[in-house]
């Protein structure tokens, strides 16, 4: 997840919904925490409920936040302020030992705060690996890819001009090394726990990211840490962070850590997110508190009939993550999330009870819980395609569209929306059911005869009768980075005449159509297609005519565009 896309959700927090459910919400013991900054990125952080939870928010604390330095730069700024890349100004980035850039950062600031209320500014290069090579930023010690040098002379500059306001850099990027002399007093870092995986028990990195906050722990006191409570692929299928951040929290308090920001789903809707932000605003008040009890009874108090079952579900989730032992993916589908921190049974289990006592709620709480119920569709319909099972989907998929009646409309970071994921599975359950029993080569194994990507080994989705659904890479595609091609070795079958080869392709992600798909047999050319892409995304077909003298095994070779990282295989049907 680049950091770039994580700030751009933050300048969203302006647009957060409003609080839903029921209009009692019991405010968090007003004790004193070892975190002076507490920020839940989560639909419920609006104004009004930061208060009530003793949380910060980003629009109220921030005068510069993120890759936004751009925003203190009149409409014609002199080029000086520009990073000199190659011989020639480069707008892409920042030169830090510019006096013009300092004196728009220092107007920007006495002009919107002033010099004496304190606010805090984030001093970041902008998100690339680009850093400025001028002789001023060369000769105070910048690189190639360092422009921690420059960018700390920046800092204490500013420290300096207005001791009130705190500047923070970030470690990022370019400014990944730790300055060689202590920061100045009303400076910090914002480290990101991109690194630190998800795991609910002690791991190496977990011991390198203790390393790393230590190292700066003794150059600044003002360490915040940018930390992760979603997958952000998918903020549907319950995601169970409670034990882990507890760890965390403990361990960020232990290094001296005074500010933690957990990114979540922004304004958007995720699963469980009004208990995260309730139980986690008290962990952050105190790592030590029982977060179990705090769920309990937050749970029985905003959901009367449910609250019961959703807090033994959500312990039981947790209790099966430590049990697994495995991190936590920020990026991954359900296909994933059943390995990690999804147990099956206990899923569709808590579903079907869910769905019992919907109608005995009324009010708030049947509101939420109709909403929570359609989100959880979702998964149980990628449940059902990963077995292909598919009967009843249909109702499953109707179900799933109440959400967007509830204002609901994407369900993840990359804006994937619900719409378009029912018409792709609508698309597939239509294919499947006018090739039923058609498909000759359905069920049957092909065979790779070059290296398939680790993360996409499973080649028996290429034959499960399923298309793939293109707005949803992690829906029925096997991704491939083979280079400069991909063989597929499809095993001969009486009577079929045809071969069908489903491609996918997604621009947003460099998913592309392959240059050419060609079918062999044996050192002989049947055909040589070339896919031509339409639109952002979609599906295409490559079909081929198989001659009767080609009576044995055959060859699929899948070229792909080497200009993007990958091309998606979906689907291959002998007819």
């Amino acid at each position: 997840m680049t950091m770039k896309k994580m700030l751009q959700y933050i300048l969203l927090s302006v647009c957060l919904q409003t609080l839903t459910g029921c209009q009692k919400t019991a405010e968090i013991e007003d004790t004193d925490s070892v975190f002076e900054y507490r920020e839940i990125y989560l639909p419920e952080q609006t104004t009004k409920d930061t208060k009530t939870l003793k949380l910060n928010l980003v629009d109220n604390e921030w005068g510069i936040w993120g890759h936004h330095l751009n925003k203190v730069l009149p409409k014609n700024p002199s080029l000086s302020v520009f990073a000199t890349i190659g011989g020639r100004n480069n707008d892409e980035q920042f030169c830090f030992m510019s006096d013009k850039l300092f004196q728009y950062i220092e107007a920007y600031i006495h002009d919107n705060y002033g010099a004496t209320r304190s606010q805090r500014f984030a001093i970041l290069p902008n998100d690339n690996g680009l850093v400025c090579q001028c002789e001023q930023c060369r000769r105070i010690g910048c690189t190639t890819n360092n422009a921690t040098p420059a960018v700390m002379h920046m800092l204490e500059r500013l420290a300096h001009r207005f001791p009130s306001h705190t500047f923070f850099t970030s470690y990022y990027q370019t400014t990944r090394n730790v300055p060689a002399k202590p920061m100045p007093v009303n400076t910090g870092v914002l480290i990101s726990a991109m690194d630190y995986d998800l795991n609910a028990k002690v791991s190496a990195r977990e011991l390198q990211f203790e390393n790393l906050l230590r190292r700066w722990g003794g150059v600044t006191k003002n360490i915040y840490v940018w930390d992760y409570i979603n997958n952000f692929d998918d903020y549907f299928t319950p995601f169970p962070v409670f034990n882990i951040m507890q760890r965390r929290f403990k361990l960020y308090a232990k290094t001296g850590v005074r500010g933690v920001f957990l990114n979540g789903s922004g304004s958007d809707y995720s699963t469980f997110s009004r208990l995260k932000t309730y139980v986690l605003a008290a962990m952050l008040r105190n790592p030590e508190c029982d977060w179990k009890t705090v769920l309990e009874e937050r749970c029985l108090e905003f959901y009367p009939v449910t609250g019961k079952l959703l807090a033994q579900y959500i312990m039981k989730q947790e209790e099966f993550v430590a049990t697994k032992g495995k991190p936590l993916p920020l990026y991954e589908g359900v296909a994933t999330a059943l390995k990690n921190y999804l147990n099956e049974q206990d899923f569709v289990d808590f579903q079907n009870q869910l769905i019992l006592l919907l109608p005995k709620t009324q009010g708030d709480e049947r509101a939420e819980i109709t909403r929570l119920n359609a989100a959880l569709m979702l998964t149980r319909l990628e449940i059902r395609r990963l077995h292909g099972n598919i009967r009843g989907c249909g109702a499953m998929l109707e179900q799933l569209r109440r959400i967007i009646q509830n204002d609901v409309r994407i369900y993840s970071e990359s804006y994937w929306t619900v719409e378009s994921y029912i018409q792709d599975y609508q698309k597939m359950l239509q294919e499947a059911e006018e090739m039923k029993g058609k498909n000759l080569l359905q069920g049957l194994m092909l065979t790779p005869l070059t290296a398939l990507d680790p993360d996409y080994s499973d080649i028996s989705i290429l034959t499960d009768g399923l298309a793939g659904i293109p707005s949803n890479y992690h829906c029925g595609q096997m991704i491939s980075s083979a280079d400069p091609s991909l063989k597929i070795a499809i095993p001969h079958v009486d009577g079929m005449k045809r071969l069908r080869v489903g491609l996918t392709y997604n621009a947003q992600f460099h998913i592309a159509l392959p240059l050419s798909v060609t079918l062999m047999a044996g050192d002989s050319e049947i055909e040589t297609i070339k896919p031509q892409q339409q639109g952002i995304s979609g599906r295409y077909v490559a079909e081929f005519n198989i001659p009767a003298s080609a009576n044995r095994t055959l060859v699929l070779v899948i070229t792909r565009n080497t200009e993007e990282r990958t091309m998606a295989i979906d689907e291959v049907m002998g007819l």
